[in-house]
């Protein structure tokens, strides 16, 4: 019995379906290092830097233990799978909202805070 292999289908070179993918992934991973970037960036100035962080950590890797964890408390969001689009739209409008709100009013708050400690 003689077995025999068809290589019709390996033909060499990259396929449209993972060219796509790969510049999916590629566009992803830019993305979370600006977002980590700007979120770091966000800790010293107004904005939320914290939440800028975990979405820049969860588009590079979103199979890490800080994305699951988060993934886990966060009511709606399921545990596996990919994040429903109208999450990311949230929160994409939250960092908008509460970046511009604090290039705004970030130096009033800072003079309230200030007076009211006595700093």
């Amino acid at each position: 019995m003689e077995l025999e292999i068809d290589y019709a289908d390996t033909a060499p070179g990259i396929s449209v379906n993972e060219r796509a993918g790969g510049a999916k992934r590629l566009i992803q991973v830019v993305l979370g290092v600006i977002l980590i970037a700007a979120g770091f960036a966000m800790i010293f100035i107004p904005g939320p830097g914290i939440a800028t962080l975990l979405v820049g950590l969860n588009l590079i890797k979103p199979d890490n233990a800080l994305a699951r964890w988060v993934r886990q408390k966060t009511p709606g969001v399921p545990n596996e799978g990919p994040i429903p689009r109208r999450h990311y739209v949230v929160g994409v409008g939250f960092l908008v909202i509460s970046s511009t709100l604090g290039v705004i009013y970030g130096q009033d708050a800072a003079n309230w805070l200030r007076d009211l400690t006595g700093i």
